[in-house]
């Protein structure tokens, strides 16, 4: 597993170097969003490449190559390294600041186990794609290949679901207006919390 996400991350940084040379405008499009996704998580990115104006396809696309390659790769490092710290530095960081997120959300999602494991994925917020879904997977137990047929299908169907979604939502802001789409978002948002507190 390792193995095939340092083969996609190569794949990856080749094939920016050959877009580079022929387009190098959609390259820095392309970066923008893979930037926006490492830093800020999965909405961050969406809404960065429907703002830089890459087409939904495009946005799909490199969110699900670049997360595939993340998930990949750090899934194991943190499996391998869940009872001792790796001792590099950034790859260390990187593993003990997933291991420590996912454990502090394994108590919302193990009484659903795989179905909400599967929804956790498909959220959109930060820190709970893949990876994260992933870990807290292997905190329940499961084993890791019922957690990649778990993580991959829900990564690609939230993927695709919340670029439409977005997209969407730009066209209703363009119509009604920012404000009252921000108030919307400000309510959709807000509702779980609310409604939490008056149960």
């Amino acid at each position: 597993m390792f193995r095939l996400g340092l083969f996609l991350f190569a794949g990856q940084v080749a094939s920016l170097l050959i877009l580079w040379c022929i387009y190098p405008h959609l390259t820095k499009r392309v970066v923008a969003v893979i930037g926006a996704s490492l830093l800020f998580g999965r909405t961050a990115s969406i809404l960065t490449g429907l703002e830089v104006g890459l087409a939904s396809y495009s946005i799909t696309l490199v969110l699900l190559v670049c997360n595939s390659t993340w998930l990949l790769i750090f899934f194991p490092l943190v499996v391998a390294s869940y009872y001792q710290v790796v001792e590099k530095r950034g790859i260390g960081r990187i593993v003990v600041s997933t291991k420590r997120i996912a454990e502090a959300q394994k108590a919302r999602i193990s009484k659903y186990g795989p179905w909400g494991l599967a929804f956790f994925i498909w959220l959109p917020f930060p820190w709970t794609g893949a990876l994260i879904g992933s870990v807290i997977g292997f905190l329940f137990g499961m084993p890791t290949k019922r957690i990649i047929a778990v993580a991959i299908p829900s990564m690609l169907i939230g993927v695709v679901s919340w670029v439409i979604g977005f997209n969407y939502l730009i066209v209703f802001t363009g119509t009604v207006g920012k404000t009252a789409s921000f108030a919307f978002l400000v309510v959709l948002f807000l509702f779980p919390v609310l409604k939490n507190k008056t149960s």
